[in-house]
């Protein structure tokens, strides 16, 4: 438990670019307190913790899950509070919260599918009406005939 959360906290300093002085600073502990959890050595109290976490700016959950699990609590933190809270998405976030590790991958290419059709949709929607503002750009630049049905 101490190696797992010492290599979770290390891993979001990383990520958000903090050394072990400013995470210290913030939480009101010595630096090298900060060392000590990193490398293991020391378990930190929930105290500690949850004041590490508001400096991270992460749920305090986020030290306690698997790496896949903390991804996906890390990509429902960031959107906000707003996003968990919503009637909308709420069915969403409790679905992710049962995933396998293995279907993550998975539901990342729908996810992408997904989108790659909604761009394709959008882009033949707006296909003709770009093919006729060029075709009128042409015409007003005199390099080719815009042929009118009358």
């Amino acid at each position: 438990m101490k190696a797992e959360i010492g290599r979770r906290l290390k891993k979001i300093r990383l990520e958000r670019g903090l050394t072990q002085k400013e995470i210290a600073s913030k939480v009101g502990i010595d630096f090298t307190y900060i060392g000590k959890i990193e490398r293991g050595e020391q378990l930190p109290s929930l105290k500690k913790l949850i004041k590490i976490g508001d400096a991270l700016s992460v749920p305090l959950c986020l030290f306690f899950v698997d790496e896949d699990m903390a991804r996906v609590i890390e990509v429902c933190f960031s959107v906000g509070e707003c996003l968990i809270n919503s009637k909308k998405y709420g069915e969403l976030i409790r679905s992710m919260g049962m995933l396998h590790a293995d279907d993550i991958r998975l539901i990342n290419e729908i996810i992408m599918v997904l989108n790659r059709h909604r761009k394709m949709s959008y882009e033949s929607l707006e296909e003709p009406h770009q093919k006729a503002a060029e075709e009128e750009a042409n015409y007003r630049k005199g390099k080719t005939k815009v042929r009118r049905e009358t």
